[in-house]
């Protein structure tokens, strides 16, 4: 009997070992061993928080007061009894007025002092707060009609300068008109003619030596009456330069 040939296998049914199977399956351990590392890397970490934070000083809370206890038997203090408010026998007064006496002694000693000054008994004063007016009217200082100082007008203003130049502060020259309405001239209303009078005061004290920094013009025309009424003597006393300063006694 004769012998068999050996039996091919198909090439597709052999199948040879790989040469790196163990390696593919020891892959895993890298990926285990990174995630341990990195898992003890954050236990350190905190382990080094919490040891820096029991080391940091603390502020200690402040002491509680201890508590006061009364005893039952011991009375209430007394209520405190109300001490009543002594009013003020002054006056009240704004904050820019002057709190050193009533206007009518002011007003008696000035007038008194332009008495000594031998200013025409014409001439009044009144008081504002701190400020006191000399009044003048229109008849002592301008001729009728005119706007430009007389010579008499010149003469009480002369007299005037020592009070005027002894006062503090600035001096404002106030012009004043009745209600009558202007009439022709150089004069469209009563505006013209109450600055006009006013500024021409405030040039005459330039010349008789009043620094002219502490000088001031202004004209009110007939809107600050001080006497009420169309008749003649009512418009003869709101016709007036007054002249305010402020009061230093």
């Amino acid at each position: 009997m004769a012998p068999r040939d050996p039996v091919e296998l198909p090439a597709e049914r052999v199948r040879m070992p790989a040469a790196n199977a163990d390696e593919d399956q020891e892959i895993w351990l890298l990926s285990y061993s990174d995630l341990v590392t990195l898992l003890f890397s954050v236990f350190v970490m905190l382990l080094a928080i919490t040891t820096l934070k029991d080391q940091l000083p603390t502020t200690p809370l402040p002491p509680e007061a201890p508590a006061v206890t009364v005893p039952a038997d011991e009375p209430a203090p007394p209520e405190p009894v109300p001490v009543p408010i002594r009013e003020d026998p002054r006056p009240h007064l704004d904050p820019d007025q002057v709190a050193v006496e009533a206007p009518e002694p002011l007003i008696d000693r000035w007038r008194a002092k332009l008495s000594d000054l031998g200013v025409p008994p014409g001439v009044a004063v009144s008081v504002r707060q701190n400020r006191v007016g000399i009044v003048i009217g229109d008849a002592i200082l301008f001729a009728p009609g005119q706007v430009e100082l007389s010579t008499p007008g010149r003469g009480v203003l002369r007299r005037l300068l020592p009070v005027l130049l002894a006062a503090p502060g600035e001096i404002l020259v106030e012009g004043h008109t009745d209600a009558v309405p202007t009439t022709g001239g150089r004069f469209v209303s009563n505006w013209e003619v109450s600055t006009a009078r006013a500024s021409s005061v405030v040039r005459a004290l330039v010349d008789l030596g009043v620094p002219a920094r502490r000088l001031s013009a202004v004209g009110y025309a007939d809107t600050r009456p001080i006497a009420a009424g169309t008749d003649p003597a009512s418009n003869a006393r709101n016709r007036r330069v007054a002249i305010s300063l402020q009061a230093s006694e």
